[in-house]
């Protein structure tokens, strides 16, 4: 396929998912920078502070879809920013729990796609829910992984849904994608 034509699919895509997603939302992480993302048009916003070490960031789905997008904002205090290298192996670390019992029965990587960081992720459909119906806060799959926002700020991604090929798996993504830390020391 010309590499050209999936450029410009995906800045189509991009295009099209914008009226999907509401207004950033901003958090401040002091010394660390400001985190921006933009939230799906009509999901719920939540914030925890985790002491010292960072942020929990919330996206739950308007009543009557099954999705939470769990974002784990962590300061980093390595000499040296994650490596690429590491960030693939920490998701593939994290996943392990997930073969066994999953459709896939293996861990692939995929790349998030957010502009200026560098970010992985592997899914798995629950065997055990396949063919069911839909059980509010029950999901059939996730998505683990991690983007590198910064030096100082490393996110955890888990996204919770039904249907992978699904409007809130899609927009989990697009919102992920959105995520940025600026004004960092």
């Amino acid at each position: 396929m010309n590499v050209w034509r999936v450029k410009r699919s995906l800045a189509l895509f991009a295009l099209l998912a914008l009226p999907a997603l509401a207004g950033a939302e901003t958090l401040d992480l002091g010394a660390h920078g400001k985190f921006s993302i933009a939230a799906p048009k009509d999901w719920t916003y939540s914030t925890q502070r985790m002491q010292d070490t960072g942020w929990t960031v919330t996206l739950s789905a308007p009543a009557g879809a099954n999705a939470k997008c769990l974002l784990t904002l962590v300061y980093t205090d390595a000499a040296e920013p994650l490596s690429k290298e590491k960030v693939q192996s920490d998701v593939l670390g994290a996943c392990d729990q997930f073969v066994a019992e999953s459709v896939e029965k293996v861990k692939v990587l995929r790349d998030f796609d957010v502009p200026g960081a560098y970010g992985v992720y592997c899914v798995f459909t629950d065997a055990s829910m396949v063919g069911k119906p839909v059980q509010p806060d029950s999901f059939k799959a996730v998505a683990m992984g991690e983007v590198r926002l910064s030096d100082e700020v490393t996110m955890s991604v888990s996204l919770l849904f039904d249907d992978e090929k699904g409007a809130e798996f899609r927009a989990m993504l697009a919102a992920v994608s959105s995520a940025s830390v600026s004004g960092s020391k």
